[in-house]
């Protein structure tokens, strides 16, 4: 008993694993272990915020200031084109400096707190929804510990937004049209994706386009934009807060309506594909 207890007198004085560093000090980018990481940046006539991430891990937080110092890594952006997407209709490219402002490449990782952020602004305005926009962000210098070995470069790809992009649900009536008369209905349900386009504007596939091809899909680059051309349809807002509804570039269509309330498109719009006309009712809620 008097050694059980000498023993437990001695345990209760060690430290406790919780109390000391279990892992080895590093700092890293947030995200960079996925390599690319997708960032939401919204369409805008003004320059839009956003920002990286640097932390430190480890199992305590740190117990000092820690800065770090960031660089660009651009060479990165052609290897991974070159190793993940050689077939892919669209590749990365770097977003242009004129499109971007870094106000600073250092940010401060404060004692006691386990990341930092480092802000930036994009001017969207001009930007090409079409296009694979990235920036690159590579630590180069710390002040304390050590940079990751492996998370220390991110590519990040913008993936620009508006107010009514997103993923609904389509639910509508599809009708062959016989002059005007209304024929042989067909229920739809399905899922589609609306692309921002600029702050006003979002496009989608039409229902005869079932599959969405992605920049990433092993199509040629002109099956890609043909596809699109052929077969999608924008919903625009106006200055007046009303919506028009048109053929992206080659689909035709007329007589076309559409309002938007309680994130729920309500439309219709008469459309020719395959020689037939074709008249295409219902909502799209998100």
């Amino acid at each position: 008993m008097l050694g059980l207890s000498f023993g437990l007198f001695a345990s209760c004085n060690e430290d406790s694993p919780l109390e000391t560093e279990q892992y080895m000090k590093q700092v890293y980018i947030v995200g960079a272990n996925e390599v690319v990481r997708k960032v939401d940046v919204p369409f805008g006539d003004e320059p839009q915020s956003t920002f990286i991430s640097v932390a430190t891990g480890g199992s305590l937080n740190i117990d000092q200031d820690v800065n770090v110092t960031l660089t660009h890594g651009d060479a990165a952006i052609a290897w991974y084109n070159n190793k993940y997407m050689p077939d892919a209709p669209l590749k990365y490219r770097k977003l242009d400096d004129e499109f971007c402002e870094i106000p600073s490449m250092s940010t401060t990782i404060k004692t006691g707190e386990v990341y930092s952020r480092l802000p930036f602004f994009i001017k969207t305005s001009a930007l090409d929804c079409d296009s694979l926009y990235a920036l690159t962000f590579k630590i180069e210098s710390v002040s304390a510990y050590s940079k990751h070995s492996k998370d220390t470069v991110l590519i990040m790809n913008l993936n620009f937004t508006n107010d009514y992009s997103g993923t609904y649900q389509m639910t509508a009536t599809r009708y062959t049209l016989s002059g005007d008369e209304e024929t042989m209905p067909t229920s739809i349900n399905m899922i589609r994706s609306m692309k921002a386009v600029n702050k006003d504007k979002v496009r989608f596939y039409n229902i005869t386009q079932t599959v969405e091809l992605t920049p990433t899909s092993t199509t040629s680059y002109e099956e890609y934009f043909k596809v699109i051309a052929d077969h999608c349809v924008a919903f625009e807002r106006q200055p007046d807060g009303k919506f028009i509804v048109n053929g992206w570039k080659n689909l035709s269509i007329t007589n076309g309506t559409v309002t938007f309330s309680d994130d729920t498109f309500t439309f219709t719009y008469d459309y020719v594909y395959g020689g037939k006309n074709y008249r295409l009712k219902g909502t799209m809620k998100r």
